[in-house]
């Protein structure tokens, strides 16, 4: 390794990296991370969409604790610290029990509510635990984070089946027709306003401009001015609006045009989805919530909508009386504000 050579840490690169490990040191599946990075539409540095791998090349690189390895050769605290040593063999240690656990340990469990489920009292993440009783059963639950790693924090595991039902519930419970009708007005008429962007307003200022000045220059030669000249003028301009008209409609695909009655039939899908399938639910989660927390006697939903949120109160008796929680089941008190979207779509 060059001595001189100087690393420096990707200030956009490594904030990415260390939600990697402190995901998966938290109990995330590589599933979960997965989707969380591609949700957030974060890339691999080819630009491309994360999988298994490219999350394993990460989690197994020790780089990212400060170590360059050249030729088999170890040498610390040559490259910048992105991840806590502590938190790196955390992880490794995870990987190596995972790899030592029988199959059936293996057997992947889906955490819906994962990225978006926090902590009411300390406000740090939720994420999927499990463990197995006595008689072998498998048992399933939330857990805070701080709670999990020092005790700092005194919130409660709550059962997985419960609040994801309980969230699930209420979720669908938005969508009523009368609340799709106006998610797809306020949301069409939210993506009109959006597509009048300072770049568009911009091109189409330099359009205007670029057609007057080929008027101008047209009217000159009528006039018998030098030809010669103004023809290279009106070429360049020529030139220049094929390029402007390049960057307009670049532009313009970013914010495609929608209607109502596309927003509704996309709702509408929601609407009447399996409410038991694991794929509709997860869904349901990504598409509509934008996070959720959780105290011991109630939970805040807040969706991706202006003002928009549900909390479901007497949430202690729901837990200490979970059969009679069914998908479906409305018993519990809870308190909504009115719908208004940013987007769904």
């Amino acid at each position: 390794m060059d001595e001189n050579k100087q690393f420096q840490k990707d200030e956009d690169v490594a904030p990415v990296v260390l939600k990697i490990f402190e995901m998966y040191s938290s109990g995330s599946i590589m599933a979960e991370i997965i989707r969380y990075l591609n949700n957030q539409q974060i890339k691999t540095s080819q630009g491309n969409e994360f999988n298994k791998n490219s999350i394993n090349r990460i989690l197994k690189n020790k780089r990212y604790i400060g170590i360059y390895t050249y030729n088999g050769t170890e040498t610390p605290d040559a490259l910048p610290r992105i991840v806590p040593e502590i938190l790196f063999y955390e992880v490794k240690k995870m990987i190596e029990k995972k790899k030592k656990a029988p199959a059936r340990a293996k057997a992947s469990v889906d955490y819906i509510l994962t990225t978006k489920l926090f902590c009411g009292h300390c406000r740090a993440a939720m994420t999927g635990v499990s463990g197995t009783s006595k008689d072998g059963t498998a048992h399933h639950y939330y857990q805070c984070v701080a709670n999990r790693r020092d005790k700092s924090c005194t919130k409660k595991s709550v059962k997985k089946e419960l609040i994801e039902n309980l969230v699930v519930n209420e979720t669908r419970a938005l969508l009523t027709d009368e609340n799709i009708d106006k998610i797809a007005r306020d949301t069409v008429e939210l993506c009109e306003r959006e597509k009048n962007t300072d770049t568009l307003k911009l091109l189409q200022k330099r359009i205007r401009e670029n057609e007057k000045a080929v008027g101008n220059l047209i009217k000159a030669l009528a006039d018998g001015r030098v030809v010669d000249i103004i023809y290279n003028e009106i070429e360049k301009k020529q030139a220049e609006r094929k390029d402007l008209d390049e960057q307009l409609t670049l532009e313009t695909v970013k914010h495609p045009q929608i209607t109502v009655e596309q927003v509704k039939f996309f709702m509408e899908q929601f609407q009447r989805g399996d409410i038991n399938e694991i794929k509709y639910r997860q869904a349901l989660v990504d598409t509509f919530i934008d996070r959720i927390y959780l105290y011991d006697d109630k939970m805040t939903i807040l969706y991706n909508a202006q003002d928009s949120h549900s909390d479901v109160v007497d949430l202690d008796e729901i837990q200490e009386n979970p059969e009679n929680v069914r998908l479906g089941s409305k018993w519990w008190r809870r308190r909504e504000s009115n719908p208004r979207p940013k987007t769904f779509i």
